[in-house]
């Protein structure tokens, strides 16, 4: 999980996304700072960049969409994981999945394209 806080933390934050943090003393309230978890961020940009890398790499040898299956066998991970980075792909534009023949395959967009290069170049 990307942000850690105890239950208590969860409590106070939740009163006061609804306005009733008014009738706690400030005082009596302690928030510990978020926890962000940099390595795990960091797996995952490196994970999305191989994606995009092994998309493209296969758009150059002529071969428009790549099975999930393959991809996730490619870069050994789980389904499970490669299908939340292919969500936030999808959400940037940047790779299309669909199905053909009844499995999930997914193919760079035009913008997945262009950063792919602009990757490659760099």
């Amino acid at each position: 999980m990307l942000l850690e806080c105890d239950h208590h933390e969860v409590q106070v934050r939740a009163g006061f996304a609804y306005g009733s943090l008014d009738a706690v003393p400030l005082d009596t309230v302690q928030l510990d700072p978020v926890q962000l978890d940099p390595v795990q961020l960091d797996h995952s940009a490196v994970l999305m960049l191989g994606i995009l890398e092994l998309l493209h790499a296969e758009h150059e040898a002529g071969r428009e969409h790549v099975s999930l299956a393959v991809i996730c066998k490619r870069l050994d991970i789980r389904m499970s994981m490669l299908q939340r980075l292919m969500t936030a792909l999808s959400e940037q534009a940047l790779v299309d999945v669909s199905t053909q023949k009844e499995r999930l395959v997914a193919a760079l967009t035009a913008s997945g394209e262009a950063l792919s290069l602009a990757l490659q170049v760099a």
